[in-house]
């Protein structure tokens, strides 16, 4: 069966799954916590944000004798939403959502200190509701793990990051068009190479996905950027419901498809919709957008197993707080029916916010 984390606030849990239901091995309790994004890091470290406050965690997870035990907690900058790792999980960015900053973090051999925190610079986007300041949401290494790119929901920017000696300087600033998209996650495409063609970017605000087409320099900005496709969430031509937000953009280990989840979309269930790549060769690839299935309601995060054969989700809303969505792995699409779903008020109504095999 295969092995997988989930959090709501207050609790981390330990699960398997095995292709039809979730056992949980582990609940784990940690009072004044909001784990809402967590990183596993081999052989037994996992580190957690806490997005009401400004400390990270390090915890020991044990997934034979199934528990989960708190080794520390550093102070860090305020709301961390998301935590990325380096190749070689000795790093780790933190990705400061209310704070404007992110955190890098020296995580060898099971550790945690912080090295340093970077502002998020440039010039605000147009909404003054959401774009009061800059609010970096994920931070992404790229397939090299020299670079990292910083998606900042407040200033419609994605930073470019050199690791390079450590120095975690920001060498490009690619600014987000239109303004007011308000980009939150983005992947390297392809997967599992050594240097990536394309970033596809998902905006929470604009509800769209930017294709870029990258090319690596040597003229101290280390990537640069070319706008390829702009496609909305909601598919060609349809209407975008007032309020919505896009929340995550997941690849598939086979480079042929993208999943995103379209939320606060006001009807009876939100969607994970499925776009289809389509590789011309000579670095050019085209977005498709195929359709879209019930994602649940409020489906914030949703992760990939590592075989590609089911999507995992979390629901904050709603009926529904984890469920399983089986992949066909020939075309790509997702069963209509869910499987292994738990229900939200196993969480005491206010659903998960992070689930990922490990």
């Amino acid at each position: 069966s295969t092995k997988v984390v989930y959090a709501n606030s207050g609790h981390i849990y330990l699960a398997s799954y095995d292709g039809s239901k979730f056992t949980t091995a582990v609940n784990s309790s940690f009072k004044n916590t909001d784990p809402s994004w967590l990183a596993f890091v081999p052989p037994n470290s996992l580190y957690a944000v806490n997005d009401i406050a400004s400390n990270t965690f390090l915890y020991n997870i044990d997934t034979n004798a199934n528990t989960i035990k708190q080794v520390t907690n550093k102070q860090g900058s305020g709301g961390v939403v998301h935590l990325e790792t380096n190749k070689a999980g000795t790093r780790m960015l933190g990705a400061g959502y209310g704070s404007g900053k992110i955190d890098v973090w020296n995580i060898e051999n099971g550790g945690l200190s912080l090295i340093k925190s970077i502002s998020s610079p440039g010039p605000l986007g147009p909404d003054p509701d959401r774009q009061d300041a800059p609010h970096p949401h994920q931070t992404v290494n790229d397939p090299t793990g020299r670079y990292f790119f910083a998606n900042d929901l407040g200033t419609d920017s994605i930073l470019v990051i050199d690791s390079q000696n450590d120095a975690f300087n920001i060498v490009n600033r690619m600014a987000v068009v239109p303004a007011g998209s308000g980009p939150r996650h983005g992947v390297f495409y392809p997967f599992g190479t050594a240097k990536a063609t394309h970033y596809f970017l998902l905006c929470e605000m604009g509800n769209v996905v930017i294709s870029y087409k990258l090319n690596y320099t040597d003229n101290g900005k280390g990537i640069e950027f070319t706008t390829t496709q702009v496609l909305n969430s909601f598919g060609p031509n349809s209407q975008k419901p007032a309020g919505a937000g896009a929340g995550e953009l997941v690849l598939s280990p086979d480079n042929k498809d993208l999943y995103l989840s379209n939320r606060l979309t006001g009807q009876a269930t939100d969607n994970i919709a499925h776009i289809k790549l389509i590789d011309n060769g000579a670095d050019n690839v085209q977005l498709l957008w195929i359709n879209s299935v019930s994602g649940g309601t409020g489906p914030r995060m949703f992760s990939i197993s590592n075989d590609g054969s089911s999507l995992f989700v979390t629901n904050q809303d709603g009926a529904l707080g984890v469920a399983a969505i089986s992949r066909n792995a020939t075309d790509g699409s997702l069963d209509t029916n869910f499987h292994g779903t738990i229900s939200n008020s196993a969480f005491g109504g206010q659903g998960p916010q992070y689930i990922k095999q490990i």
